[in-house]
């Protein structure tokens, strides 16, 4: 990266910045991405994992967010169909007020989806709940919906591979410690966090794109607001894992939060098991390591055991908490209630050479990306940009997933693998399924568990370090193989 000047620096290896990254390399540009810790450790690892439309955001009359949202999640689905993967929803309504209130809201949803929707809604009976979801206490009939799922840490990753393969340079461990030039921002100053060692990259317009983080980024070169105020506002959300078997369900469920705040709790199965979430409280503390406090835990944990009586807090067996990079309402003195706060994103310009990126969503990091290329383009030169190209580029896999995953199964057979892990493989790393099988047949131990009882591979673990960066063990374990989700207790294994 010091050897050249970059078109364009992008400073943060989340969703927002992986997609900028593919965006503008896509393009024609020259690209560089750096990252101070790993790609996907900030928001885009500790999300609720769901690409879906934001149905919450038509009661706050965001009727164009929803509409970007359900068409981004139209694109994601069928760019990453082994990652982005359809998830029934129930959305209980125990009262006639509740049914009618979120049948006109389900009603106007499917029409904005229309021509992209996953799946149309229609009513559901107590029974019908019970049928799908097998461990609920209650006697609430309801909805039934579709949004999509995904590994959101994998598909970070994934966008920031094709990025590579389009000619962008990445570096994850790699912290900005300054802004480069006088008056015009001219690049960054980096620290490999890992060797110590310090360089300057250099670009023509540098991107801000770190989340949660970018006040912290554009005070580097003397670009707060202009009223001293910060632009974010975080919000901590805060998810629980369940042990398999603890809540049985079929199907994700949204049930009342017991608060009686008017937000409701997601309930969503993960392979043999099922998370919670999430909370939606304003943030003060430290923007690296934000924790699961026993008020958000008690929280989570009192809307799951209102609908399943026998969970306890003994069931859970992994908790994760992210912040959300919100943007502060500009005409508000005192700080607004996080989920009054706008989900859209917002981009600044300024000072010159600097171009910052806050807010938005996992669903729409692509439209995001768009947008803010967009105006770089324009301020390189747009004689030299492409259009944007994001919309047709697979991110991972060429083709059918149901194709994938025949032919995947085939060769697990022929190799005496579980089914399931010709699925894992596909899911996880889509056409490189056959580059893992491969390996597997060459070297058989790595189609072992690396911890008995849970689906992860050793194959994995190869892959995470020779496909995906992964360079610490928290990389490996935390996320790309996210054995500490499944798992708090687990200790990460000696890989070497």
């Amino acid at each position: 990266m010091a050897e050249h000047t970059f078109d364009v620096l992008v400073i943060g290896g989340g969703i927002t910045g992986a997609g900028i990254a593919l965006d503008a390399a896509s393009r024609g540009f020259s690209v560089a991405l750096v990252e101070k810790a790993d790609f996907a450790s900030g928001t885009s690892g500790r999300s609720s994992r769901l690409i879906h439309g934001g149905i919450r955001y038509l009661e706050h009359g965001e009727v164009g967010l929803v509409r970007e949202c359900l068409r981004e999640r139209k694109v994601l689905l069928r760019l990453a169909p082994h990652l982005v993967r359809p998830v029934p929803m129930y959305l209980l309504a125990p009262s006639a007020k509740a049914r009618a209130r979120y049948g006109v809201g389900l009603a106007g949803y499917d029409l904005l989806a229309v021509g992209r929707n996953v799946g149309v809604h229609h009513r559901v009976t107590a029974q019908q709940v019970r049928d799908a979801v097998p461990g609920f206490g209650g006697s609430s009939g309801g909805y039934r919906y579709f949004e999509c799922q995904t590994d959101d840490a994998r598909l970070t990753v994934e966008v920031a591979r094709t990025a590579h393969a389009f000619g962008a340079v990445l570096a994850n461990h790699a912290e900005v410690t300054g802004l480069l030039g006088d008056g015009r921002v001219a690049g960054a100053a980096v620290t490999d966090t890992l060797s110590g060692e310090a360089l300057e990259v250099r670009a023509k317009v540098t991107v801000n794109a770190t989340g949660v983080w970018a006040d912290r980024v554009s005070a580097l070169a003397g670009g707060a607001a202009a009223d001293g105020r910060p632009r974010l506002q975080p919000s901590k959300g805060v998810h629980l894992v369940f042990a398999p078997g603890a809540i049985q369900t079929t199907a994700a469920v949204v049930v009342p939060a017991a608060a009686g705040d008017g937000r409701s709790v997601f309930l969503v199965p993960w392979d043999d098991r099922v998370y919670a979430g999430t909370t939606d409280t304003p943030y003060a503390g430290d923007l690296d390591n934000p924790t699961v406090e026993t008020a958000d835990q008690q929280y989570v944990l009192a809307a799951v055991a209102r609908h399943f009586p026998a969970v306890t807090e003994r069931d859970v067996v992994a908790s994760w908490a992210g912040l959300r990079p919100l943007l502060a309402s500009a005409e508000a003195r005192e700080p607004a209630a996080s989920e009054d706060l706008s989900r859209r994103h917002a981009v600044f310009e300024g000072p010159a050479g600097l171009v910052t990126i806050s807010g938005g969503k996992l669903t729409t990091y692509r439209a995001m990306a768009e947008d803010l290329v967009d105006r770089v383009a324009a301020a390189i030169g747009p004689a030299r940009a492409g259009r944007c190209r994001t919309r047709s580029i697979p991110l991972g896999l060429h083709g059918s997933a149901a194709d994938a995953l025949a032919l995947a199964r085939a060769e697990a057979a022929r190799l005496a693998l579980p089914p399931s892990a010709a699925a894992r493989l596909v899911q996880r790393y889509g056409d490189d399924w056959r580059q893992a099988v491969a390996m597997i047949g060459a070297e058989p131990a790595l189609g072992e568990p690396v911890i008995d009882g849970l689906p992860v591979l050793k194959v994995e673990v190869e892959l995470a370090r020779s496909r995906e960066m992964a360079v610490t063990d928290e990389d490996v374990f935390v996320r790309r193989t996210r054995l500490t989700t499944r798992d708090a207790s687990v200790r990460w294994p000696d890989t070497g």
